[in-house]
């Protein structure tokens, strides 16, 4: 699979080395991830925007593409930001292999319970890869913040997903980013059971499989 990047200033100044160096970055982890992940596809493009924001963002368009949004400067001199950006490829391309992205086929429709499934198993496939203390930190979960929430989400996780869900992001009472949180406890919890199982062979697994070898009661 071929890896494309085009980079987007945004009116940024950007330096060559730092295009160089998020190039790098990307190539790397990208064909790692391409070389454990089943994909069908023979081309994958990251369209990388500047802006000037002290983070990085990303989303996946589609199944053979993902936005960015960096801030080249602080990359490369924030060892944060780099592991965030290095977490992201791996999380994107989880996302896009295993088909869950903005375009969907057929104007499918996201459904709750499948999105809050694939942000946990994208997590997991990134600590498996990467797992730097900084990513460890930030993507792990507090049973006892999210337990109260469990059974509640079993009268919605089979409805279809709204833009910015509380149930994903967090807000109205809710804990930030609760439905990342819960997916990354269902699939901790398939791995406890089932020490063979990983992100990686349950890229595809639908969500009536995941909630079965979860064996969670919502």
């Amino acid at each position: 699979m071929k890896i494309h990047i085009t980079h987007i200033a945004n009116n940024t100044s950007i330096l060559k080395r730092d295009l160089e160096f998020v190039n790098k970055i990307i190539k790397r982890h990208a064909k790692k991830a391409e070389a454990l992940l089943p994909f069908k596809i023979n081309n994958f493009t990251f369209t990388i925007y500047a802006w000037e924001k002290d983070g990085v963002s990303a989303f996946t368009q589609a199944i053979d593409w993902v936005d960015i949004k960096i801030n080249y400067r602080h990359l490369v001199s924030k060892k944060s930001l780099l592991d965030q950006l290095i977490y992201i490829i791996y999380h994107e391309m989880h996302h896009a292999c295993r088909g869950y992205a903005g375009i969907l086929p057929q104007n499918k429709e996201h459904i709750l319970i499948n999105s809050i499934i694939s942000e946990g198993l994208a997590d997991h496939f990134a600590i498996e890869q990467y797992p730097s203390k900084h990513v460890l930190e930030t993507k792990n979960y507090d049973f006892l913040e999210i337990s109260k929430w469990i059974k509640k989400l079993g009268r919605v996780m089979w409805n279809k997903e709204s833009i910015d869900d509380s149930w994903l992001y967090g807000g109205k009472g809710k804990p930030k980013m609760l439905g990342y949180k819960i997916g990354r406890y269902i699939i901790q919890e398939i791995k406890g059971k089932n020490p063979k199982l990983n992100s990686i062979n349950l890229v595809t697994a639908t969500p009536e499989k995941i909630l079965k070898l979860s064996e969670i009661n919502f």
